[in-house]
């Protein structure tokens, strides 16, 4: 099956919706792309994709990430791993004759749409949930 280039899984899962993210899915997924990562790291990797993003989309008090989230952090763990693994935790950019490698700085800029997204659909969730007062 063909990929086209614009279309963004992560975008999609988010409009049709559904539950919470598990590790166990993040890792078997995770394992599909790496499959020889180690499982400590791997976990480590995954909560801090998970800790980042959540603070991204303003999740309060220990709540579970959206599964619509799902496929951002299989996408940020792999990339945290693979600057894990050539050592370049903290390099911006390096030049060996005419190869170079420039790193993201920032590793959830790239999902800035999708996050502020699924931020307003969490804000608009909680709003929906509020009792309100009405004065006539």
């Amino acid at each position: 099956m063909e990929r086209v280039n614009h279309f963004k899984p992560s975008l999609f899962l988010f409009l049709l919706g559904g539950g919470h993210l598990t590790d166990e899915n993040i890792l078997t997924r995770l394992k599909t792309r790496i499959p020889d990562i180690d499982d400590a790291i791997a976990t480590e990797l995954v909560q801090t994709a998970k800790d980042r993003i959540s603070l991204r989309v303003g999740l309060k008090n220990d709540a579970e990430l959206p599964k619509e989230l799902e496929s951002i952090v299989v996408e940020v763990v792999t990339a945290m791993y693979n600057r894990y693994q050539m050592n370049h935790e903290g390099v911006l950019e390096e030049r060996v004759d005419v190869f170079s490698v420039k790193f993201v700085n920032n590793l959830l800029d790239q999902y800035k749409e999708e996050l502020e997204e699924i931020k307003q659909k969490l804000a608009d969730d909680e709003d929906s949930t509020r009792r309100k007062v009405r004065f006539l």
